[in-house]
């Protein structure tokens, strides 16, 4: 449809620049190749051009699948040192988080029973 409306416009501007133009041979060139384009779009089936779409990406795939393997082979030692460096930082980081985290949960144990016995005072007795 596109190609319709865009080979319908380039023959309307080759009509009307035909008197302005000093070449409109190569104006109806260029009509006839959008017009030539659109009917070979046309004829096109959408299983051929679905199958046709299937082939290129295969060969696509075909052609990068060894740069992803290398790129994968040479990834795997930089991964590894990363994780090599993260894992002692991430226990030294857990080790110094546990104590606070020890005396947090002591400040919120005692803060509840506080606020368990203020509220046993105010409630009246059953």
């Amino acid at each position: 449809m596109k190609f319709s409306l865009i080979a319908v416009l380039l023959v309307a501007l080759a009509i009307g620049s035909e008197s302005v133009s000093e070449t409109p041979a190569e104006l109806e060139k260029i009509s006839k190749y959008f017009q030539d384009l659109v009917d070979n779009l046309k004829n096109v089936e959408a299983p051929e051009l679905a199958n046709k779409a299937k082939a290129y990406f295969e060969e696509s795939k075909a052609q990068f699948q060894p740069m992803v393997e290398k790129l994968q082979e040479q990834l795997k030692p930089l991964s590894s040192n990363i994780e090599d460096q993260i894992k002692p930082l991430a226990a030294s980081v857990q080790a110094q988080f546990a104590p606070l985290a020890d005396i947090v949960q002591t400040h919120i144990e005692d803060m509840l029973k506080f606020v368990s016995e203020k509220s046993k005072t105010i409630l009246p007795p059953q």
